[in-house]
C-alpha cells in the first residue's frame, strides 16, 4: 500500500510539471517568435539585423534590471498569485501589437511580455520546489526544463502555416489564444500557494536581499546559465535567418530545421531529468554540454573550414548544430536542481531564484545582440563559433565550481 502511493505521488508530481511547463511554454512562444518572424519584422518595420536582436533582448533586459525584485514579489504574494499575473500580463502584451501594428506598439507589447515571462519563469520552479518531493525532483526539474525548447518548437512549427494565410501579426495572435487557454487552466489547477505565503515575512527584507546577494552559489549557478542561454538563445534567434539567407534553403525548411533544433533540445532536457533521476552528476552532464557546444557550434559556423572543408557536408554541418541543441538540454535542469538545494522550500526561494535570473538575463541579453552585432562588423559567421569556445570555458568552470558549492554545502 506504501509503495502504491509513493507511485501516486510521483505521477502526480511529474503531472503538474508538465502543466506548470505548459504555463512556460507561454513565455517561451513569446521569446521565440522573433526567430521566425525576423525577416518580416526586418522588411515591415525597415530595421537592421543588430536592432531586431535588439528587440528579442527585452525580455532579457527587464529581466536584469528587475529579477531580484520579480523574486520578491512572489516571495510576498505566493508563486501561484504570480503565475497568474505573468499570464495576464503576457496576454495583454501579445494582443497590443495586433491591435496597432506599429514599432512602438511592438516595443512596448515586447515589454510587457517580457515581465509576463519573467513572472512566470520565476513562479514556475517554485511551485515545483514547494509542491513536489525531494526524491522526485530531478525528474521534475527536468520536465520543467523543457519548457523553452518545447516553446520554440510550437512557435517556430506552427508560423510557416500561418504565415500562408497572413503576415507577423497572426503569429502574435496564436500566441495570445494560447494564452488565453492556459491563463483559464490555471485558475483551477495550479494548487494554493502554502500558509507561509499568507503570513508577514518575519525577517527583514533588507538583510535577506544582503544575504541573497552575498551567496556566491547563486552568482556562480547565475553564470553558468548565463553562458548557457547567450549560445543556446544566440543560436536559436538567428538559425532560420541563416538557413535561409546564407545556406539558401527555403523558408519553410528554415523554419523546420530551427524547430527539429528546438525538438532535439526538448528531448535533451527530459534526459537529463532522467539521468539526474537516476544519480547523474549536475557538473559532469553540464561540462560535456559545453564541450559539445564549443565544438559543434565552430564547425557549424565554419571555424574549422581551413582544416577540413566542411561547407562541402552539409549533412555534417546539420548534424552537427542539432546535436548542440540536445546536449545543451542538459545545462538547465542540472541548474534549476542545484538551486532547489541551496535552501529548504520557504519564501526564500523565490528570491534566490530571482537572483539567478538576473544574473542569467546577461546571456539572454547578450545573445541576440551579440551574435547580431558581432556578425554586423564582421561580415562573417565565424566569430560566433569563436567567440562560443571561450563561452563554453567559462560555462564549464562555473558549473563544477556551482555544483561543488551547493552540493557539498547546500548553501
Amino acid at each position: 500500500m506504501v509503495q502504491i502511493k509513493k507511485t501516486a505521488s510521483q505521477q502526480n508530481d511529474v503531472l503538474l510539471a508538465w502543466f506548470v511547463v505548459s504555463c512556460g511554454v507561454v513565455g517561451a512562444m513569446n521569446l521565440a517568435k522573433l526567430a521566425p518572424s525576423m525577416g518580416r519584422l526586418i522588411e515591415y518595420f525597415q530595421i537592421s539585423l543588430s536592432t531586431s536582436g535588439l528587440i528579442g533582448a527585452i525580455f532579457s533586459a527587464l529581466t536584469l534590471a528587475t529579477g531580484l525584485i520579480g523574486g520578491i514579489i512572489i516571495a510576498r504574494y505566493g508563486p501561484r498569485r504570480a503565475m497568474l499575473a505573468g499570464l495576464i500580463i503576457s496576454l495583454i502584451g501579445s494582443c497590443i501589437p495586433v491591435i496597432s501594428p506599429e514599432l512602438p506598439s511592438l516595443m512596448f507589447g515586447r515589454t510587457l511580455e517580457g515581465y509576463g515571462f519573467l513572472l512566470i519563469n520565476l513562479a514556475a520552479p517554485v511551485l515545483l520546489s514547494l509542491h513536489t518531493h525531494a526524491n522526485n525532483r530531478g525528474r521534475v526539474m527536468g520536465v520543467w526544463g523543457s519548457f523553452m525548447p518545447a516553446g520554440n518548437a510550437v512557435i517556430i512549427l506552427i508560423a510557416p502555416v500561418l504565415y500562408l494565410f497572413s503576415g507577423w501579426q497572426l503569429l502574435w495572435a496564436a500566441s495570445a489564444f494560447y494564452t488565453a487557454i492556459i491563463l483559464f487552466l490555471a485558475f483551477y489547477i495550479i494548487p494554493s500557494d502554502p500558509d507561509q505565503f499568507k503570513q508577514a515575512i518575519i525577517d527583514k527584507m533588507s538583510t535577506v536581499i544582503r544575504q541573497t546577494i552575498g551567496k556566491w552559489s547563486i552568482i556562480i549557478t547565475g553564470t553558468t546559465f548565463a553562458c548557457h542561454s547567450l549560445i543556446f538563445l544566440g543560436i536559436m534567434q538567428f538559425l532560420p535567418y541563416y538557413f535561409e539567407n546564407i545556406a539558401g534553403y527555403s523558408e519553410t525548411i528554415s523554419y523546420l530545421i530551427a524547430a527539429f533544433f528546438c525538438l532535439a533540445g526538448f528531448v535533451g532536457h527530459l534526459f537529463c531529468g532522467y539521468l539526474l533521476h537516476k544519480g547523474g552528476k549536475p557538473e559532469q552532464l553540464m561540462t560535456f554540454a559545453f564541450i559539445i557546444a564549443g565544438c559543434f557550434v565552430s564547425l557549424f559556423f565554419g571555424v574549422f573550414d581551413s582544416i577540413i572543408p566542411f561547407a562541402e557536408l552539409p549533412l555534417v554541418k546539420l548534424v552537427a548544430i542539432i546535436c548542440v541543441a540536445f546536449f545543451m538540454g542538459l545545462t538547465p535542469p542540472s541548474i534549476f536542481y542545484l538551486v532547489s538545494y541551496i535552501a529548504p522550500p520557504s519564501r526564500i526561494t523565490p528570491i534566490n531564484y530571482g537572483y539567478m535570473a538576473q544574473i542569467q538575463a546577461i546571456g539572454i541579453f547578450a545573445g541576440p545582440f551579440l551574435f547580431g552585432w558581432l556578425v554586423d562588423i564582421t561580415g562573417g559567421w565565424s566569430i560566433i563559433g569563436t567567440t562560443t569556445i571561450f563561452i563554453s570555458i567559462v560555462g564549464i568552470i562555473a558549473g563544477i565550481v556551482s555544483s561543488k558549492i551547493i552540493l557539498n554545502n547546500g548553501q
